[in-house]
């Protein structure tokens, strides 16, 4: 199909009138004027704004099953049994009909990265995914992305009113510098049998998978830090970003990428740290920034990515910059930037056409949302409250 007269917002920092065209699921053709094909479909985008869909870059979508599934509010990614699980796979928690049933597309969500929650100190692997079909491995963008850690008081709430450990932050971040430590001395010995925790842990040691942590203060975050730079190979990525003020130089230096989320619950105290006027001031100097949502997929957090830009915009005032945050940093971040997050020839035809540009205004409308160039959502469907 052929989309004409639309501006083309591309995710890199372009922004212009242009054609785009979509061929087996791909973006194939950008370009003024371009010609109309015999029998091609043609949408007149004329007046309206063509965006790349955006990005989850941290979630639980898709791990619940609707209310007619057989494992409904099974929370697949959520293991209480042990704290430590670094050994574990978010991909086997992703059911392809619950998120397809939840409609991210009717939000402009294309595309997320589905993680263990942050109960665990270590949680084990993300998994990217796009947000139509059914069966799982067709699509799954990425799996292995990254290792998910946690160093929160969620570790607490879970495990201390068990009296189990964890129960205190001097056990989370003591456990947090031991996991890493032994896995950096492990060698496998051919007499006992191999230790899969500390195998899984050994490759962020070595920088083969960043390490994503999701921190709820600025102390916690300093923590990390200290613990972490021993290890020079290892690839940090912040999650949260409560507490930063721009002040934090060695972030910078790092250029270590800063999540922000935001709090499923708005009386959260930790969130209430959070100041984008901080987060905005790293990113002016050189610091990836992504805007994701909530960790929890209670069908209220659906918006928060387009709500998140919508803060931002008050802070940085530059549209193609905050889009960026939502759409191509995030896909860099997840290692799935070849395959989407842009508007680009040859990546996924993953595009949102609205009526205005959302990190503009509230009043702008989704018109259509395209997931490798199929319609998932057009202006009119009956949303689902699940």
């Amino acid at each position: 199909m052929l989309i004409k007269n639309g501006t083309i917002h591309d995710g890199l920092g372009f922004a212009g009138q242009r054609d785009l065209r979509i061929e087996s699921g791909l973006i194939t053709g950008l370009g003024e004027s371009l010609p109309i094909r015999e029998g091609e479909e043609v949408f007149d985008a004329a007046g309206m704004e063509v965006l790349p869909g955006f990005i989850q870059t941290i979630s639980n979508w898709g791990v619940n099953g609707s209310a007619y599934e057989i494992r409904p509010s099974s929370n697949d990614n959520d293991e209480r049994s042990d704290p430590i699980t670094p050994d574990l796979d978010a991909f086997y928690a992703f059911n392809g009909r619950a998120i397809t049933y939840q409609q991210m597309g009717a939000y402009g969500v294309t595309a997320v990265g589905v993680a263990p929650t942050d109960n665990n100190l270590f949680g084990g692997t993300i998994a990217a995914f796009t947000v139509d079909g059914v069966n799982p491995y067709k699509m799954c963008l990425k799996r292995d992305i990254a290792m998910m850690a946690s160093v929160t008081n969620s570790l607490k709430r879970t495990y201390g009113t068990r009296q189990t450990a964890p129960q205190t932050r001097m056990w989370i971040f003591a456990n947090f510098a031991e996991q890493l430590r032994k896995a950096a001395a492990y060698k496998l010995e051919e007499d006992k049998p191999e230790d899969r925790k500390l195998l899984a842990l050994q490759r962020v040691v070595k920088g083969e998978l960043p390490l994503f942590v999701a921190c709820d203060s600025l102390i916690a975050a300093e923590r990390v830090r200290e613990i972490t730079e021993q290890y020079p190979e290892l690839r940090l990525v912040l999650i949260n970003g409560f507490g930063l003020t721009g002040e934090e130089n060695w972030i910078v230096e790092k250029r270590l990428p800063v999540v922000v989320r935001v709090a499923a619950n708005p009386l959260d105290d930790c969130a209430m740290q959070l100041d984008l006027g901080g987060i905005a001031k790293l990113a002016e100097q050189g610091v990836p920034v992504v805007l994701s949502g909530t960790a929890a997929n209670s069908f209220l957090a659906r918006e928060d990515v387009l709500w998140n830009c919508a803060e931002m915009m008050k802070v940085i005032h530059d549209s193609e910059r905050v889009l960026s945050m939502a759409t191509s940093t995030p896909a860099k971040l997840l290692g799935i930037d070849g395959q989407t997050g842009s508007i680009r020839e040859g990546l996924r035809a993953d595009i949102v056409i609205w009526s205005a540009n959302p990190m503009k205004t509230w009043q702008a409308r989704i018109i259509r949302t395209y997931s490798g160039g199929e319609v998932i959502y057009r202006e009119g469907d009956v949303r689902k409250c699940i």
